[in-house]
């Protein structure tokens, strides 16, 4: 059974909405790191697509490859942050379950993608 928010946070307690206040935040988190790392990464797919000029007057193509590890190597400092925000969050969803937070929409709609398995309700 799902119940709405307005209904939940009636009856919640304190330590019910911090996991949920909580939750909002890292979710506010990921999105701006999301941005950051998508505003870095799109000059390199652009690169793969542009010519560069060798030393020897040559041009040559960056292959998709190239771009790829570019990508990586500039972005490390985005993923790491994604990932410190990806654990906190599985922590929370799985205390959010322990404490009774289940029957939440909310909760059962995103606990699988984060935790990486479905909810299993008492």
């Amino acid at each position: 059974m799902t119940i709405s928010i307005e209904e939940f946070m009636k009856k919640a307690t304190k330590e019910q909405k911090q996991i949920l206040f909580d939750l909002a935040e890292l979710a506010k988190q990921e999105n701006t790191v999301n941005k950051k790392y998508n505003e870095k990464i799109k000059p390199f797919y652009e690169m793969a697509k542009a010519a560069n000029p060798m030393n020897d007057g040559q041009y040559t193509r960056i292959i998709k490859e190239d771009a790829e590890d570019f990508a990586l190597i500039a972005t490390r400092e985005e993923r790491d942050e994604l990932k410190i925000i990806k654990e906190k969050m599985k922590e929370l969803y799985i205390k959010a379950i322990e404490m009774g937070l289940g029957e939440l929409g909310i909760i059962q709609r995103n606990y699988e993608d984060c935790v990486g398995e479905p909810i299993n309700n008492p």
